[in-house]
């Protein structure tokens, strides 16, 4: 089912803990976006945990019809017990299931909500670990293409929805927002099933690292190549849409189109902006949704 060797492993997809050479800032964090475009329903949660800090961060946000109509920001939360299989923290639980296959996401905070069960669509990519290095030093991270299927509680009203549904996982290394010059991360899911995952991080005017991979109904193909035109507005400081040019490994070129998003979730780390916007993709004749997240230091 890959051509690559970077395929996740179950011990991967587990909670983590920093070894004796951890760094200060060692981070694991778990993403979902998911979005119905039938209902306009979007969500888009993350887990952010700093044991070495002693600290965690969250941010779940819950679109309808364009506007946010829930958000919770909290960026000092405690670090949630490491329980196999699951973690909890401020009203948000998700249960691993069938690691690497299919999750259970509550969420209740008033008469807001959701309990949905995200189920994988293909298997996950790890992105490259240099041989030898431990991941005290260098992160893990996994991307996974799914689907998302169960109920939205918004202002009290229960929305069913079967939705395009992403996720990502991050262990190790540091998490340094204030390193991130500017990024751009691409995720989208389309109509027949295929996914990609680019991203593009611009640490200076003249250094920036680019990774990714793509889903083909049959293989997970790394991106041998990316290059991403990303309009913007606002002095650079909201996206407006991106044309994604891919090669993967095979040679094969693909030229991915999003439009601008429907709604942006913005989350403010230190002076370094993260910008969750739900967009739609065209991929040839296939469409799609999914994320167009653009950040950028401040100032």
């Amino acid at each position: 089912m890959a051509s690559t060797t970077h395929l996740a492993t179950p011990e991967d997809d587990r909670r983590h803990a920093p070894g004796p050479e951890s760094l200060p800032l060692w981070n694991e964090s778990l993403w979902f976006p998911f979005y119905d475009p039938a209902r306009e329903i979007g969500v888009v949660f993350r887990v952010g945990m700093l044991p070495n800090q002693g600290r965690a961060n969250l941010f779940v946000f819950l679109v309808h019809r364009g506007a946010i109509v829930h958000a919770l920001v909290d960026q000092h939360a405690p670090v949630p017990p490491a329980d196999p299989g699951q973690l909890e923290l401020g009203g948000l639980r998700i249960d691993w299931e069938v690691p690497l296959e299919r999750f259970r996401l509550r969420y209740r905070n008033g008469t807001h909500g959701f309990d949905v069960r995200w189920e994988a669509t293909s298997p996950a990519y790890r992105y490259p670990h240099p041989p030898g290095v431990s991941f005290d030093q260098v992160p893990g991270h996994l991307e996974q293409g799914g689907r998302a299927r169960g109920t939205v509680l918004l202002g009290g009203t229960a929305h069913t929805v079967d939705a395009f549904a992403h996720r990502d996982h991050s262990w190790g290394g540091e998490r340094d927002w204030a390193k991130f010059h500017r990024w751009t991360y691409l995720s989208g899911e389309l109509d027949d099933g295929s996914w990609f995952n680019a991203v593009r991080i611009d640490y200076g005017a003249e250094v920036d690292f680019r990774i990714g991979c793509l889903w083909d109904g049959r293989e997970l193909l790394d991106l041998a190549r990316i290059d991403l035109e990303v309009a913007t507005v606002d002095g650079g400081a909201r996206q407006r849409g991106v044309t994604a040019r891919l090669t993967d490994e095979r040679g094969g070129t693909h030229e991915i189109v999003g439009e601008a998003p429907v709604a942006i979730c913005p989350v403010r780390y230190g002076q370094t902006w993260l910008k969750d916007g739900f967009t739609r993709w065209r991929w040839g004749a296939r469409e799609g949704w999914g994320i167009h997240e653009h950040g950028y230091v401040e100032g």
